[in-house]
């Protein structure tokens, strides 16, 4: 169903048509007609995608890479944005990310540097932000009491390809030579450089006995595809281990799907991104904040959706939160389990110091990384290119 909402008086003003996405999306087109676009939200169907033909807008916006999108945006000679915000997105190591019209955004740059590495022209770096003003119209009500606790984690726990497909099927020869690379992320480093382990024997393995199809795609090999089903295997494990430390220490609540049932004590249900989740980020002392090892530079909406809400983030550490906030005065990162588990009883301890990181970091985060902010990065780096000039990669790697 098409989503109109009032436009600028400008009938010349450029026209973006938004697709839309469970999150980003709507925050993305709130700031595009405060900036003076014109914008129209539409589902992402067959038939809106057809209609773009008669609506021949100027832009075309997604969240994440969809290439018949892209496709057809190529055709018609409409500049395509793609903001990538998960990670593996697949989509985006098809050839067409590299198509003229194709102006591809990632919130990871190490991601972005490798495709440019592999001849990717129009790809650049895109941290994810934040919507203060929408955040700051969710109320406080006395039905929020009962979200108070001492520690949140706000999650889902998604099976994994590995898990469900793959490792049932293998040799125990070939299982443990999968367990020992999933084991190695434990030790993490700032580039996701399994596939660099992974070597042609494995993957010829793998494929014969479980009959998964490993498939690669134009700029991603086998390896790459491999490693980041392992990686996802580690964080799935990972993140029930952290869980169950962290209730066995402190009164902690963790939110997401039904994955999570079974696996810990402390599992409270869904929180819906927009009315339920800011208010557990609020009423919560202390938010977690766990980024997936196969994640390199980049930072997950989390982040940005605790900090707009005032609230308190704990949270592995990842290049981008030295690039984008200050650890210890926007928020605080721990190093490893043990660690994390004592930054928690630390500032369980001490309000003062808690409540004035949480300050800060919504200061920072309403002064640099707003949605307003990233559209105007993105247009300026479109209408850069579009010019004859080169773009950096983005404001924080240049």
């Amino acid at each position: 169903m098409n989503t109109e909402h009032p436009q600028p008086t400008d009938a010349t003003a450029a026209h973006v048509v938004v697709f839309e996405s469970p999150v980003v999306s709507r925050d993305c087109a709130d700031a595009l007609r405060t900036l003076g676009f014109r914008v129209t939200c539409l589902p992402v169907t067959e038939d809106n995608v057809m209609a773009l033909m008669t609506r021949q807008p100027d832009y075309v916006l997604t969240i994440n890479f969809n290439r018949y999108i892209c496709e057809v945006c190529e055709l018609l000679k409409v500049c395509y944005l793609a903001w990538v915000i998960d990670t593996p997105c697949y989509p985006i190591y098809d050839g067409a990310i590299n198509n003229p019209h194709s102006f591809t955004f990632l919130y990871d740059a190490a991601i972005a540097l490798r495709l440019r590495g592999r001849g990717v022209g129009q790809v650049y770096h895109l941290p994810v932000a934040a919507n203060v003003e929408r955040i700051a119209q969710i109320a406080p009500s006395g039905e929020d009491a009962g979200l108070a606790c001492d520690v949140s984690f706000v999650a889902n726990l998604t099976a994994t390809e590995y898990g469900t497909l793959i490792q049932p099927k293998l040799s125990v020869s070939t299982r443990a030579r999968c367990t020992a690379l999933i084991d190695s992320l434990a030790r993490p480093t700032e580039l996701f450089q399994l596939d660099e382990q992974i070597d042609e024997a494995l993957i010829a393995k793998v494929t014969s006995e479980s009959g998964y199809p490993l498939a690669g795609e134009h700029y991603l090999s086998k390896a790459e595809k491999l490693a980041y089903l392992l990686g996802r295997e580690h964080s799935w494990r990972e993140r029930i281990e952290l869980a169950r430390q962290l209730e066995a220490r402190f009164a902690l609540r963790v939110y997401g799907n039904a994955e999570w049932q079974g696996q810990i004590g402390c599992y409270a249900g869904h929180a819906d991104h927009f009315e339920q989740m800011p208010k557990i980020f609020q009423r919560s002392k202390i938010n977690l904040n766990l980024s997936r090892s196969f994640v390199e530079y980049g930072l997950p909406m989390r982040v940005f959706d605790v900090l707009s809400g005032g609230g308190f983030l704990v949270t592995n550490d990842k290049q981008d939160l030295h690039k984008l906030f200050t650890n210890g005065k926007d928020l605080v990162i721990f190093r490893d389990t043990q660690d994390l588990l004592e930054i928690c009883a630390y500032y369980l301890d001490h309000e003062q110091e808690r409540q004035a990181i949480a300050a800060q970091g919504l200061s920072t985060l309403r002064e640099h990384h707003t949605f307003l902010l990233r559209m105007i990065d993105l247009f300026t780096t479109v209408q850069t290119v579009r010019a004859g000039q080169p773009a950096s990669l983005s404001r924080w790697y240049p």
